[in-house]
């Protein structure tokens, strides 16, 4: 719910920030210079609010950073095993030409350069209110700190600039990953001590608070423990990422953050807008002519959808939601096998909350034809058998059926006809058809089978915090390995079907990466994180490798992504810099 404002930028680029309910402001300086334009309040909250356009208007709500967060991971593949972003989300033909890549790495900088100009220039801003000062100043911090993270975990070892870059950068050289890890603790220390409470507007949703302080340390913590070398130094981290995510668990009430009492309630539609989990979300209006790119704003939505409409009289509808993505062909993901045999959901009811198996129909009678049945192998001699509105119509079940599962009234697609083994079938029959993730759900579409979807993605959440504290304390030397088994028992608890809360609970025994990949998998799978993990845990490759056998050209090097050519030829000393290894 920031306010949009249009900035013509010194350095050509067009800044843009978000709203859900404020009306369109045009800011345009003109021919004057950067350092008068941003000497007031208002050019100060022009530039923050350009600062966070680009996580929603290129990240956050887009499939380029759903492919590079969720995507060449052990939890997901693309529908039909298809090759769309294949660079991404298979390691095939990545290299540094690659669209993407390029626009995540030039998009990432500018938000930096954005909060390097704030930065230089804030403290000697007069402003009418000085909470909201010290609010600005944190958001810089922040976000700064938060596009650093992306940046050194996706390139590596790259370009650090803490200072506004105003011409062409002609010389660029490499730091290490370490020096960017200390420029982001210091940033988010002083975030923590600037931020406030609630955003300044109180409107203001999208905006940096306390709350995401905290749980940005405790994540920049916690990956920065894969760049120590020595125990003691990994202990150092792996204690300052538990006290983060500790505090915020400690204080929710006043950093004004809580568990919903269920699973389900976290994704549902109406807590979107003011999600009392999100610790950060990114926004996207309701109102579509305030969103940056007006066509192209949150279509998450459309990414999971497995095909289901045009199916056993499926029609589309904003219930079961817009599955053009999957009648595609290529451009959806489907969940792995692996991620699907995490849930036990006779016990776990974040499966039936976060993923969707069966469909009703939703049209008023429908007669099977000869065709119809053929698309589900099913018998001829179900030709004209009827189902009326309400009646199951299609089944993508992660059961394995039994008994004879062709001749129900109803379509079934088990795990067995989805996967062979631990591959997407190569039978296109089935490799559409699949349990599909709930989380990114939009019931208020213009229309059925829309794209321009307007939910606010949360990147951050409570549940994150308990499981970073449960593996700092599982990892570190000394570490109470009980206090984690708590932790992860908070969550495991809230997710317990009714009468299944004792088999939920797990032990101090079962504290290890490798569970606690698992029980993240389980909570926070479709949520952006996972490549991090893997990454950070040192995990990325041979968990591909073990659990998603479709991504055949995945190699160790893939740790990190190429760094763009397009940069590499704009500087005078390309050679210096080098290319990561690998590409």
């Amino acid at each position: 719910m920031i306010v949009k404002k249009i900035s013509k930028y010194f350095i050509g680029l067009g800044i843009v920030a978000l709203t859900h309910s404020c009306s369109l402001e045009e800011y345009n300086p003109g021919g004057t210079t950067a350092d008068l334009v941003f000497s007031t309040e208002d050019g100060i909250n022009s530039l923050v609010n350009s600062a966070y356009v680009y996580f929603g208007a290129q990240f956050y709500g887009r499939e380029d950073i759903l492919m590079l967060t969720e995507g060449g991971t052990d939890l997901w593949i693309n529908i039909a095993n298809s090759g769309y972003g294949r660079q991404m989300t298979k390691y095939e033909e990545l290299n540094a030409t690659t669209g993407q890549i390029r626009n995540t790495w030039n998009r990432l900088y500018e938000i930096v350069n954005y909060c390097n100009a704030g930065l230089e220039r804030i403290e000697e801003v007069p402003f009418t209110n000085e909470e909201e000062k010290k609010s600005r100043i944190g958001e810089f911090s922040f976000l700064r700190a938060y596009a650093y993270w992306h940046l050194v975990e996706q390139y590596g070892a790259i370009d650090l600039r803490l200072e506004e870059t105003k011409d062409v950068v002609l010389t660029a050289n490499r730091f290490p990953e370490l020096d960017f890890y200390d420029v982001m603790l210091e940033d988010i220390d002083r975030a923590i001590e600037n931020l406030p409470v609630k955003p300044i507007p109180v409107t203001d949703i999208g905006r940096a608070t306390l709350k995401a302080a905290y749980g940005l340390k405790a994540r920049i913590a916690i990956t920065r423990v894969a760049y120590e070398e020595s125990a003691s130094e990994k202990d150092k981290y792996y204690q300052i990422a538990s006290e983060a995510a500790q505090y915020v668990i400690d204080n929710q009430s006043s950093l004004d953050v809580s568990l919903y009492d269920t699973p389900e309630e976290v994704f549902l539609p109406e807590n979107n807008k003011n999600n009392k989990e999100a610790m950060f979300s990114i926004t996207h209006s309701t109102i579509n002519s305030l969103n940056p790119q007006p066509n192209n704003p949150n279509r998450l939505h459309i990414w999971f959808k497995a095909k289901y409409s045009e199916k056993a009289g499926m029609k589309v509808d904003l219930n079961y939601g817009a599955d053009r993505n999957s009648k595609s062909g290529g451009m959806a993901f489907m969940p792995t096998r692996h991620l699907l045999n995490l849930y036990d959901e006779s016990i776990d009811r974040r499966y039936n909350d976060w993923f969707r198996e069966k469909y009703y129909l939703n049209v008023d009678s429908y007669t099977w034809t000869k065709d119809d049945l053929a698309a589900f192998e099913k018998p001829e001699s179900l030709v004209g058998t009827a189902l009326q509105r309400g009646d199951l119509a299609l089944w993508y079940t992660k059961q394995e059926v039994s008994g004879d599962k062709r001749n129900t009234p109803y379509a079934i697609v088990d795990i067995n006809d989805t996967y062979n083994g631990n591959n997407v079938t190569s039978n296109a029959r089935f490799n559409t058809h699949f349990p599909t993730l709930k989380k990114h759900d939009d019931p208020d579409l213009p229309e059925a089978n829309s794209q321009v979807g307007s939910k606010d993605v949360i990147v951050m959440r409570l549940a994150e915090m308990y499981l970073i504290a449960a593996e700092a304390e599982t990892m570190r030397a000394g570490g109470d390995k009980t206090k984690a088994a708590d932790l992860v028992n908070v969550l495991r608890s809230r997710a317990a079907v009714e009468g299944k809360e004792d088999e939920m609970k797990v032990g101090d025994s079962q504290m290890n990466l490798d569970f606690l990949l698992e029980e993240r998998g389980r909570e926070l799978c479709g949520e952006h994180i996972r490549w991090f993990d893997l990454k950070r845990t040192g995990k990325l490759y041979d968990y591909v490798q073990q659990y998603n056998p479709d991504i055949i050209h995945m190699q160790p090097y893939h740790i990190n992504r190429p760094i763009p050519q397009q940069f590499l030829d704009a500087l005078t000393n390309p050679s210096e810099f080098g290319q990561n290894e690998g590409y």
